[in-house]
């Protein structure tokens, strides 16, 4: 029996009974598949955030990437690829809009690769539909222009060019990478898995000894929010990476793993004192603790739970998980986000999907 097969069995037993497999039932579709209009230019604010205007899109692209991932639901998957086509056509998002007095890219970059990550994880799925067939060629030059637009260096438009803004290699960073490691598996082109792996790499070389990333437990009352935000990019991009044989949870020398860092996020939310030392004991006492929850964007920003649970089923840290993460028949399950390039239960569930009328 392979882990894969242990973890859907026990998770099986773990939910009630339902009409529906827990697979079809994960890979629902999207409720109103009416495509948004495409947006041409990426506005970031000057301050933190994200252009949330793209969101609808790309939530509409991973729920029917998942409905043909696991349902074969040929429906979906065809509005999905004429409302990628209606975007790649006028060149949707190719536009960068610097922000504020110093006009920064950083938010707009940011908002872009967001969006890429999920249009990309979908895409994945939706290129074997009947419909992507014709038009496969047309898509990926858009994508491939996108990839080349977010490639950039962030920050000011005054000192970007050195790449001396944090968001060169923090959390942003590996969104970058994430983008990386997604084309190298679409096209097989080993140099982006290779930058990506670079860029994963250094991210686990920084973390302190007790699984800590430095760079996002800087960040006060969301320490947490952004260590996790780094671990869901680290977790999917060892995914990615695993047919180019990259192993990204092998221990560091003084053996510290990647493993260690969802242990650090999981000790901190049960304990916020093990913060204090990096925030301070009122910061640690005020955790945003947010990304528990659904947001009200559709998204649930511990999906890339559901991918360390199916590679990892034995681990402490996975039952761990399992207790504070949403369960089949409670709100926010099926999970999905961008930043796990979709809808991760339904991917977890699905490891062949079923054939039309099965």
């Amino acid at each position: 029996m392979t882990r894969r097969t242990a973890l859907v069995l026990l998770t099986v037993a773990a939910w009630p009974a339902h009409a529906e497999s827990p697979a079809h039932d994960a890979c629902r579709p999207p409720a109103g598949l009416a495509a948004p209009a495409p947006i041409i230019a990426v506005h970031g604010p000057a301050h933190k955030g994200t252009d949330r205007r793209i969101e609808p899109f790309a939530l509409m692209q991973m729920k029917a990437a998942a409905a043909w991932r696991g349902r074969r639901d040929e429906g979906a998957a065809d509005r999905a690829v004429d409302a990628l086509l209606q975007w790649a056509r006028p060149g949707a998002l190719s536009e960068i809009v610097d922000a504020g007095p110093s006009h920064s890219n950083t938010n707009s970059i940011y908002s872009l690769r967001r969006a890429l990550i999920a249009i990309l994880g979908a895409w994945t799925d939706l290129r074997t539909a009947p419909a992507a067939q014709a038009h496969a060629e047309e898509i990926e030059r858009w994508l491939g222009h996108l990839i080349a637009a977010q490639d950039v260096e962030t920050g000011s438009e005054k000192h970007r060019a050195k790449g001396e803004a944090m968001s060169n290699y923090n959390n942003h960073a590996l969104l970058r990478a994430t983008i990386a490691a997604q084309w190298a598996a679409l096209t097989g082109q080993r140099a982006f898995a290779d930058n990506a792996a670079r860029v994963a790499r250094s991210a686990i070389a920084g973390m302190r000894d007790d699984g800590s990333l430095p760079l996002e437990t800087a960040r006060g009352p969301r320490a947490l929010w952004y260590q996790r935000h780094s671990l869901a990019s680290l977790v999917y991009i060892a995914e990615l990476l695993r047919p180019f044989g990259y192993d990204l949870w092998q221990p560091r020398a003084d053996g510290a793993d990647l493993h260690r860092a969802v242990a650090f996020l999981l000790d901190a939310i049960d304990r916020p004192a093990r913060l204090t030392a990096y925030t301070g004991r009122d910061d640690a006492d005020r955790q945003d603790l947010g990304f528990l929850e659904l947001r009200g964007n559709g998204r649930h920003y511990m999906a890339w739970a559901e991918l360390y649970r199916a590679r990892f089923p034995g681990r402490g840290e996975a039952n761990r998980l399992l207790a504070l993460l949403p369960r089949r028949g409670d709100r926010g399950w099926p999970m999905l986000d961008d930043y796990a390039g979709g809808n991760a239960t339904c991917r977890v569930l699905t490891n062949d999907s079923p054939k039309k009328g099965e």
